[in-house]
Order: C-alpha cells, then structure tokens, then sequence
C-alpha cells in the first residue's frame, strides 16, 4: 500500500517544526527568534506566522510531539490468558525503547530545559502527558480486576513502574549526559523492573 503524500503545507510545517527544534535546543527558547526559525527552516517569516501565530505556539506544538512520540501505550491490551511477567516485560520493552529513541531524546530535553526555566511554560504540557500515558495504568486495571494482581491506586502503581524504568533508562541520558543504553543493559533493566514490580504486587 502506498504511503499517503503531504501537501506541500504541511511539509512546511513540518521543516518549521524541525527548525524550531534545533534553535530551541542550540540557543534556548528566549534567544531563540521566529526570525532565525524562518531562515533555518528555508522560508519566510509570514509563512511560519502563518503555521504558528506566536513562538509560544510553536513550543506548545513540539511539546505535542514529544507527548505523541511517547503514546507507547495501548499497543498491548491485557491478556487473561498470558503470563504477566511476559506481558509486562513486552510493555516495558516499548518504554525502554521509546526513551532511548534519539529523536524523543531530543524533543526531551528541548522541551524540560524551557520547562525548569519557565514554569509557566510547562503546565499544559505535562497535564497533557499524564493525560496521555494511560496504557500501563490501564493495564494495571485490568490485572487487578482479573484477581492476578493487588494494586490500589492504578496510576500511583504506574507511575512507580515507570519511574524504575527512568532511573535507568532516561535520567542518566538526560542529567548525566550518558549514552543510551545497549541491548544487553535494556535487557537487564526490564527484566529486573518488572521481576522487582511483579514481586511486591502479583497474586500467587
């Protein structure tokens, strides 16, 4: 099947997009001037007025493909019928591989460098992320009302099992400037998250 062809608008927008994300992320989001967004994308400045009304838009739409880039979930519903360490090592596999994906990296850290500096800037967006990242809490759910796990709060529980995945996964790459990490080390960071996980809440 053939792949549908953009406009030539929206590949417009989507070299502004990506010009907007290198000045962003080489001069920060107050140095950075719709004027140099234009001249880095190849087009005039009316024709970014006219994709984004102000600057403030154009962060708020790369701070909507970093939440898109990270919609993992819902790509695998609850299975009754399947083990749960199988099914959560293949959820957690899709996290690892998603924040060690170079281009969510980089929408990562344009994005929370504006949000330290400028709160302001940041409270739709992250609204917007927890709205967002429902899948493993869902998941959860789903478990717990099969009577295979004892969780109370499912989105507390979530977030504690993406929270181990960070620790390992993104935070060392964002804070500490590390490399992402290999197979064998992913390998070992998902296997030990969702055995640790599973231990403090699975039913036997």
């Amino acid at each position: 099947m053939s792949q549908p062809q953009t406009t030539q608008s929206e590949q417009k927008r989507a070299a502004i997009l990506a010009a907007a994300l290198r000045e962003f992320e080489a001069c920060g989001f107050r140095e950075t001037s719709m004027d140099r967004v234009a001249a880095s994308a190849g087009v005039s400045k009316r024709t970014v007025y006219n994709h984004f009304a102000s600057k403030q838009a154009l962060f708020d739409a790369i701070a909507e493909r970093l939440v898109e880039h990270g919609r993992y979930e819902g790509a695998l519903p609850y299975d009754p019928q399947r083990p749960l360490d199988e099914q959560l090592q293949i959820i957690a596999g899709q996290v690892v591989d998603m924040l060690c994906s170079p281009s969510f990296m980089t929408l990562a850290r344009v994005t929370l460098v504006e949000l330290i500096r400028s709160p302001d800037l940041g409270r739709n967006t992250y609204e917007l992320f927890r709205q967002r990242q429902t899948g493993v809490a869902n998941w959860l759910e789903a478990a717990a009302a099969d009577g295979r796990v004892t969780i109370d709060d499912p989105v507390w529980a979530a977030d504690q099992f993406l929270g181990m995945i960070k620790a390992f996964a993104f935070w060392p790459q964002i804070l500490g400037g590390q490399p992402a990490p290999d197979a064998a080390t992913r390998a070992a960071i998902i296997e030990s998250t969702c055995n640790m996980f599973l231990n403090t809440c699975a039913r036997s």
